[in-house]
């Protein structure tokens, strides 16, 4: 009883994980509300270039002289080979090779296009978006971004990703909470990093500097790695600062397949270890838990031999085949 009361305890804690997460939407939210009913009267957009062009309800600011017209708003710096100002709407398009910053929470959005309300503080870009969060290698995109200034979060829809030099994760929608660096993935998501590609519903990944620390993925899970196919129905992963995975747990349905085994039980927890000196290769250490009412079912591919256990140690090699494997308690072999 003492095991499964320590697998429950795994079980609520990475559920709590989880809720922290959805908590901090939720709270997030109600927060920025009550900022922005209390909201100070907005700021005038400020527009100068080398060039203007009056036109009926507007003034198009061109560029000249390798000088290119730039609009501002307090912290908010737009850049443009073309703006267009609408003044008495406080209002602005910019048009081609758009460079957007907000100082005051260190963000940079790159585009084609790009609305600013500078009543509302709304910017929607389209035209190759892209949003830097550390450095050139390290951004977000998609096929538009919307955020507001008066808020920390910024939404990316339609084939939206966020990539660096060794991570890539794609989703139908993401949202980016700057001042947590948190990014929100919903809907197909999928992560390729150097030594795991992880598929889900739903995602989260913390970004730290230019590499992503951890990353939470929920609703049928699907790992793959050479050989090797994981599925489940949560995941928690930790990343070194390479972006390669450094170890990883799976929670409720977990069902194995790999070239020299099959498992199917509640709990996995597995360690990506780096080069060893004496085998000069990475090995995968797997542990396996069962439940009360379901143990582990086993399935050796190499010997062709099946069994039921409480818990399953495996050692696998860089290419997912097989180097041991180890039993434990109330061990029943079935063939």
């Amino acid at each position: 009883m003492a095991k499964f009361s320590g697998i429950a305890k795994i079980v609520f804690v990475f559920s709590f994980i989880f809720v922290v997460f959805a908590l901090q939407h939720i709270s997030y939210g109600a927060s920025e509300g009550k900022k922005s009913a209390q909201k100070a009267k907005p700021l005038k957009i400020v527009v100068k270039g080398p060039k203007a062009k009056f036109e009926k309800g507007y003034t198009v600011f061109l560029s000249a002289e390798d000088k290119r017209p730039v609009a501002t708003q307090g912290s908010n710096y737009i850049e443009a080979d073309t703006i267009k100002y609408f003044q008495d709407k406080n209002f602005v398009i910019s048009e081609r090779n758009v460079v957007f910053k907000n100082f005051e929470k260190n963000i940079e959005i790159t585009s084609g296009y790009s609305e600013f309300y500078g009543n509302t503080g709304d910017v929607i870009f389209s035209l190759t978006p892209r949003m830097y969060i550390s450095n050139e290698n390290m951004y977000v995109g998609g096929e538009k971004v919307f955020m507001n200034v008066n808020e920390d979060k910024v939404r990316i829809e339609t084939n939206a990703f966020v990539t660096n030099e060794n991570f890539r994760a794609y989703a139908d929608r993401v949202e980016y909470i700057s001042k947590s660096n948190l990014s929100k993935m919903f809907g197909n998501v999928k992560i390729f990093s150097t030594n795991l590609n992880v598929s889900s519903d739903i995602a989260f990944a913390t970004v730290n500097s230019n590499f992503v620390s951890n990353y939470i993925a929920y609703g049928n899970v699907v790992s793959e790695s050479k050989n090797i196919i994981a599925k489940s129905q949560s995941l928690v992963a930790n990343f070194r600062n390479t972006n390669e995975i450094d170890n990883f747990t799976m929670i409720t349905n977990v069902v194995v397949d790999g070239k020299d085994l099959y498992v199917e039980a509640f709990y996995l927890f597995a360690v990506i270890s780096n080069s060893t000196s004496s085998t000069n290769q990475k090995l995968t250490f797997y542990t396996f838990n069962g439940t009360k009412d379901k143990r582990i079912f086993y399935k050796n591919k190499k010997e062709d031999t099946t069994l039921e256990s409480d818990v399953l140690e495996v050692v696998m090699d860089e290419n997912n085949e097989m180097v041991s494997s180890t039993a434990k308690g109330n061990v029943k072999v079935i063939r």
